[in-house]
Parts: structure tokens; C-alpha cells; sequence
């Protein structure tokens, strides 16, 4: 996880998270007799370091299974120089680069992040409900920022839309005043920001201070209230937002309360979800092949978390760890929504409208799964 780079503020909370559901299947007995042991590494947010980490745990550490990265980029560097030829079970509670679902990787990378095609369809239809005809957008120029650019400006025109500029930048750039002066001519209405949170700061400051844009749509990776803190939040108020969520299920509740009560950190931070899910999902599998090798419990992967079987969740770690070793089908039901893997190892899950209003992120109660319209009139 990143705890330095541009996606630094996303990777220690989510440390935590996989340490708390590894935590709670130990306290349930652990896996196949035995007390599952994380290592944490820094993916540094760069491709280089990440991969570097990676190797050391595979050649150092011994590791069978390795849960990175939240970069694209990086996911996919790991996977290509290690977890690959190694045959390590990767699974990635961050990344949602199209590329992923592309890799040749004989079915031993999964991700329990939405991928970008899914969000881009959500955003379409965000921006469709705010009346937005003529958009610009400006994107991290990398696996994720050109895989959603991608996805969005293709739907987009779909509907008749028209992207007036797509502008690349480039992440710890010291400004962005040429990109944004690209982005801003033949008027658009709006700028779509596919940014990460470091380089979204001078972005976006330079944005509202140079008076480029007065509207903006944000994506999941700008969902970041310190980004926002550090800005002066209040230059963005109106403006909207999404990013994966889901509906508050009972498991999405029982997550909440769990983390709550064991860290005292924040529940709703982005992504802890996603890594509590495939923490939980690799542990169940792990006891549902009754071995650590990583064929065998990529194998068993869908079998814990698709249909059929009895429901549980993330209040449930005994229970269902009880049926898995009595020899019943479970289908569990995350933190961040329906585990449920695909052929490609991707899950399908809902997004978000979050609105920046009195400088602060606040999420609305308006969800959206690939082709739903939404809503706006409750809260526009």
C-alpha cells in the first residue's frame, strides 16, 4: 500500500484495515490451524518501488499471496515482474485500470475494486444529470488516468457530448498552468478531474486561483477531504463527485462498527473497505483449500465469494470460517458491497455522488450501477 508518493494519504488507513480483518479470522482460530502473518510494504505510488517490494516479499518474506497496489501502474508492475512468473494470487483493493482485466495472467490477479469502465459509465450519466453538453478533462497520464479519460470521453460522445480537450499531466509537476490553459479553451463547461490527491493540490489551486474553470467534476481519487483542506475547499462548493459506495446493507454496517470500535479511525476513508474485503475473501478461500498454495486457493476464490451459499459478512468472521471447515457453501457479502469475482477477477459494484458544500466532502444518499440515471433534484 502507499504510504509515500502521491497516493500517500490512501495506503496507511488502509494498512490498518487489512491488519484488523486479519486480526479478527486469527481471533476466530485463523486459517488451516494456523495464525495468518501480514507484512506491510510501501508501494511508494511508483511502479519501480512497488515491483521492488513486491520481489522482496515473494523472495525474502516467502509470501504466497500479495494484496497490491492502489496505483494501476504499480498493480500492474507487480503483477508483470512478479506475481505472474511466480505464480503468486495477487489481489489488488485499489486499482481500476482496464488494463488489469487485460493482463495474461492466468487468472492469479483479482481486484476488489470497481474497474474504470463501470465508473466511467457513472460519471457520463452524473455529468448528463447536471446538464453538462461541452466538458474538458485533464488526467494523470498513466494506466488509471488514461483508462478512465478513456472510458468516459467513448461514453460520453456516445450520448452526444463533446469533450473539448483531454489533457494529460504528469504526476509532482511544480505547476499545471499550461495543461489547465489547454483544458480551458473553447470553453467547456466543466473540468472532469482525474487526478491523485498530491498533484490534484496544485492542480486544482492553480484551477480556481487563475479562474480556469468555475466548475468541476471529481472522481474517486480526488475524494480527498485534506486535498480539499489544504486548497481551500470552499473554492469548489457545488461541485460533484463519485467514487464506489454502496448502500448501507447490513454487512456495510457491521464493517463500519467493527472498524470503528477496533481502530477509532474513520469508516467511511476510501478504500479500507475494498482492503478488508480481499483480506477476508483470500483468508476464507486459504480455509476453503486447505493449503496456502496459491493455485489452490485462487481456485477457490469464487467459491467463497459468489453464489451460492449462506450470506455472511464482515460481522460474521466465525461463522463463516465454522462453515467453510464443516463443508458449506458461503457467498460473502463485503464491506464495499458483493464480492462477487468475474472471469477477469473484477467484482461489480455501485458508485457514489458525493458534493463539495462549505468546503467539506459530503456524501449523498444517491447511488448508481452501471446504466442507472441519476437524480439530482433532491440536493441540486
Amino acid at each position: 500500500m502507499p504510504v509515500s508518493g502521491d497516493l500517500s494519504t490512501l495506503g496507511p488507513a488502509a494498512q490498518t484495515s487489512i491488519s484488523l480483518a486479519f486480526d479478527l479470522i486469527n481471533e476466530a482460530g485463523g486459517v488451516n490451524g494456523s495464525q495468518i502473518e501480514v507484512f506491510h510494504r510501501d508501494s511508494g505510488t511508483n511502479a519501480t518501488l512497488g515491483a521492488d517490494a513486491a520481489s522482496g516479499l515473494v523472495n525474502v518474506n516467502h509470501t504466497n499471496f500479495i494484496m497490491a497496489a492502489h496505483a494501476s501502474p504499480v498493480t500492474i508492475a507487480i503483477a508483470e515482474s512478479v506475481t505472474i512468473p511466480n505464480g503468486v494470487l495477487q489481489i489488488s483493493p485499489g486499482s481500476s485500470s482496464k488494463a488489469i482485466s487485460a493482463l495474461d495472467d492466468n487468472d492469479m490477479v483479482f481486484r476488489t475494486r470497481v474497474n474504470d469502465g463501470i465508473k466511467a459509465q457513472a460519471l457520463v450519466k452524473l455529468a448528463q444529470a447536471i446538464g453538462y453538453k461541452r466538458v474538458a478533462t485533464t488526467y494523470v497520464n498513466n494506466a488509471y488516468g488514461e483508462s478512465l479519460n478513456e472510458s468516459f470521453i467513448e461514453n460520453f460522445e456516445a450520448i452526444g457530448g463533446i469533450v473539448s480537450a483531454a489533457v494529460p499531466h504528469e504526476l509532482g509537476q511544480a505547476s499545471y498552468i499550461s495543461e489547465l490553459s489547454d483544458a480551458s479553451e473553447d470553453d467547456p463547461e466543466a473540468l472532469i478531474t482525474i487526478a491523485y490527491p498530491d498533484s490534484g493540490t496544485t492542480l486544482l489551486r492553480e484551477a480556481a486561483e487563475g479562474g480556469y474553470f468555475d466548475e468541476f467534476i471529481f472522481v474517486d481519487q480526488t475524494k480527498s477531504q485534506s486535498m480539499f483542506d489544504t486548497i481551500g475547499g470552499n473554492h469548489f462548493d457545488g461541485s460533484f463527485g463519485l467514487a464506489p459506495g454502496s448502500p448501507e446493507t447490513p454487512a456495510v454496517r457491521a464493517f463500519r462498527r467493527v472498524y470503528s470500535e477496533r481502530t477509532g479511525n474513520d469508516p467511511n476513508a476510501q478504500i479500507i473497505a475494498e482492503a478488508f474485503d480481499a483480506a477476508i475473501v483470500l483468508a476464507l478461500a486459504i480455509e476453503q483449500a486447505d493449503t496456502d498454495d496459491s493455485v489452490a486457493v485462487r481456485d477457490e476464490l469464487r467459491s467463497v465469494a459468489n453464489p451460492p451459499g449462506e450470506v455472511v459478512g464482515p460481522g460474521d468472521i466465525p461463522r463463516a470460517l465454522e462453515l467453510v471447515r464443516d463443508g458449506k457453501d458461503i457467498n460473502y457479502e463485503g464491506a464495499a458491497g458483493s464480492i462477487d469475482f468475474d472471469e477477469n477477477g473484477d467484482v461489480l459494484s455501485s458508485m457514489r455522488v458525493w458534493q463539495m458544500m462549505d468546503g467539506k466532502i459530503q456524501d449523498t444518499d444517491i447511488f448508481a450501477l452501471p446504466g442507472d440515471d441519476i437524480d439530482l433534484s433532491s440536493i441540486k
